[in-house]
Parts: C-alpha cells; structure tokens; sequence
C-alpha cells in the first residue's frame, strides 16, 4: 500500500510555524508531505529553520488588482506542481489550496483562530471537509462560513501557537549568538496595514511612538518588518540600537522571545506565543479576538492597547518586573492541546 500523500499550502510566517511543525510530525507519522509557499515576509526563512523542503510559487500583492492577477497566476502554477501528486489538503484559510483541492475532488482540511478575516474565510471554509479551531472561538463564528451538513467542525482545547510552543525549551546560547542580553531587549514587530483586514489609520505615528518609549528605558530593539519598504522603520531614522534580522535568514521567535522584556506587535499571533512563553506581550491589532480574550482570562501576559497613552502605561507596568509570569505560563503551556492531535484523528479516519 502506497504512503498518503498530503499537500500543504503555507502563506505567512505564522502559517509556516503552525504548518511547519505539522508537517514534521505528519512526516514521523509516515505521511508523504509535500509544502509549497510564497515569497512574502519571513515566511521561507521560517520554514528553512525548520530544516522542511518546500517548492515556493509566487508573491504578496500590494492592491487589489495585483492580488487578484497574483493569486490567478499562483493557481495556476500550484496546479501544476500538486496535480497528481497529494491525496489530501491541509491549509490555514487559503481559496487557492480550497479551490484546487475541490476541483482535484480530494480531501480539504482547515485550521482557523481567524473568523475575523473575512475573505480568505468566505472563500475558504465553505469547501472545507474539517475545520479546526480553538474551543475558545464558539462555534457559530465559523458555521456562519460552512454549508450545514458539508463540513465537519472540530474544536481543540487550545490555540495555535501551541502547536511549537508545548515542547519547547529555552535556550540562552541562542539569545547570546544575536548579541543580545536576557531580559535587555525588545521584540517589535509592525503592522500587516496591506492585509484586507487591517484598518488602522494611525498604526505608523502610534508605533514610532512606542518604538521610542522601549529605546528610553535602554533597551535594545529586534524588530521583524513586514515588508521590504518599512514606513515606521524609515520615519525613525538610522539607530544602532535596532537590530533587523535578515529576510533571508529570520530568527527563531519563540527561542528569541522567551528572554524578551516585552514583545511588541501590530499583529497578534506574536503576542499570544510571548504570553504562552510568560513574556508580556502587546497587541495593536485594531479587532477583539475570541483566542485573546481566552488567554487573558487565563491570566496570561497578554494585553492590547489602542491609543498611545494606555499602550505607555501597560510597556511600563510590564517592564516593572517581566519575569514574573514564567512559571505559571510554562505550565499551562502543559495543559493544552496541539490541533494536530484532530489532524491526525481526521487523516486516519479518510485514509
């Protein structure tokens, strides 16, 4: 009997991270994996640190006709390289994986925190055969996206980042490599303001403003842009102080993040592995989100702000003693559970 064959579609470095980890352990399952992706952000670095092979097709478009002529040019050339050659489908939202996977007739599962990202989840999830998410996004937030009867919704007691955060061990020689001291630096990383989702007219002017709090209380700043061309990065000007780590070489968050004082982020995901880590992490992304509020309500390090003056305040409450969460943090890492525990629970039931 021939191995599975599972394709999976990786678009962010987020993804890579959550996608990655799932395919190492699909592979010491026996499965045949097969990983494409894109060139966009830190997302082919993540996966090289991970030591996975991946085919990369295609790029991030910078308005909605370029998406759009991208997003056609990318399916195309994905269906060449996949035709024939998986039996099953694993992404994060994603139409391209969703609609070729249809079209080819196989299998197609979804793993989701984001009900809040509307258009990748409209056409996505209505040809999902599973979706899986966290018990803390209530169910009828994704049912809204499925056909009734169609897809079959599982929920985990967990979040994403758990997927590579449960096993994780701290390690210090990493930090000193970089040249940074525990506890002495920062971890900042910008908002993704070309997403659709993200909505925030003053994200630049209110980051630029943090950026120069973190500096005054001496501490050095790891910042991780988005994009090649950086508004906030290029408004503050040249500053020794700030280290950038290269596109093509990333770092590893969560070994970067553990000995962080604080981890700033304009998005959210960052956030939420510092807060599991016991590092506090700020969010500035511009939505309530069901996986954040889980946490919070945990008593997890994990805070959002909105305008300049609450985000001063809680950086200089956090700063006050950031150590202080670790132990707790660390085991109720313990508790959760990894989404792949369903994936691979769903993989043997179609096998």
């Amino acid at each position: 009997m021939s191995r599975i064959s599972i394709w999976l579609d990786i678009l962010t470095p987020k993804q890579a991270l959550l996608l990655g980890t799932l395919s190492i352990r699909l592979n010491k399952h026996g499965f045949n994996i097969v990983v494409t992706t894109r060139s966009y952000d830190y997302t082919e670095a993540v996966l090289k640190n991970l030591g996975i092979s991946f085919i990369s097709v295609g790029g991030y478009g910078e308005d909605r006709y370029e998406k759009l002529v991208k997003e056609i040019e990318r399916m195309y050339e994905l269906l060449n390289i996949v035709n024939n050659r998986f039996d099953l489908a694993i992404s994060y939202p994603n139409p391209l994986a969703a609609r070729i996977a249809f079209g080819l007739g196989k299998p197609y599962i979804v793993l989701t925190d984001s009900p809040h990202s509307e258009i990748p989840s409209r056409l996505s999830l209505p040809l999902a055969d599973y979706v899986i998410f966290s018990s803390c996004i209530p169910r009828e937030a994704i049912e809204v996206y499925v056909y009734k009867n169609k897809s079959k919704l599982i929920q985990y007691n967990g979040v994403d980042e758990v997927e590579w955060l449960k096993d994780f061990t701290p390690d210090i020689h990493y930090v000193k490599l970089l040249e940074l001291e525990p506890y002495n630096y920062a971890v900042v990383r910008p908002p993704e303001i070309k997403a659709s989702y993200y909505r925030y007219s003053d994200a630049v002017e209110l980051f630029r403003n943090i950026v120069k709090k973190l500096l005054e209380n001496n501490l050095t700043i790891v910042y991780l842009p988005r994009y090649r061309e950086d508004s906030i990065l290029k408004s503050i000007g040249h500053d020794k102080r700030i280290f950038i780590p290269k596109l093509e070489k990333g770092v590893v968050g969560h070994k970067l993040i553990y000995y962080a004082s604080i981890v700033v982020t304009g998005g959210a995901s960052l956030a939420r592995e510092a807060a599991l880590l016991g590092t506090p992490g700020l969010s500035l992304f511009p939505e309530d989100l069901y996986v954040d509020k889980c946490l919070q309500e945990k008593m997890l390090p994990l805070s959002r702000c909105k305008n300049i003056e609450e985000c001063l305040a809680i950086i200089t409450s956090y700063l006050k003693e950031p150590e202080r969460y670790k132990g707790y943090a660390l085991s109720l890492l313990k508790e959760f559970e990894k989404p792949s525990d369903y994936v691979l629970k769903i993989i043997n039931e179609v096998a």
